[in-house]
């Protein structure tokens, strides 16, 4: 075989096993960054100090959208796309 392309066939081996190794590495520290999210996150619900009901309500809401929190931590509650219709059709009415 000729030797140039051994040598590109070689290359192009070592560098598919360079994105191999560099994709688990980019895997593991996108985990690494989900996990720590999460802790932020759980971090400042508990420093809230809820009961267990408050809190899975808030938990509730934030899984079906009503609910979200803002960039303190605080809790915003969000009008359902539904009201907001409505609301609107309302203001259209009026005008």
């Amino acid at each position: 075989m000729n030797r140039r392309i051994k040598k590109y066939l070689d290359e192009i081996d070592k560098t598919e096993r360079k994105i191999t190794e560099l994709q688990a590495y980019l895997k593991g520290i996108r985990s690494a960054l989900k996990q720590e999210e999460d802790n932020e996150i759980i971090k400042s619900i508990r420093s809230k100090k809820y009961s267990s009901q408050e809190l899975l309500k808030i938990l509730t809401g934030i899984q079906d959208g009503t609910i979200g929190l803002d960039k303190n931590g605080d809790i915003q509650r969000k009008e359902s796309p539904v009201k907001e219709g409505r609301k609107n059709e309302e203001m259209e009415k009026n005008f």
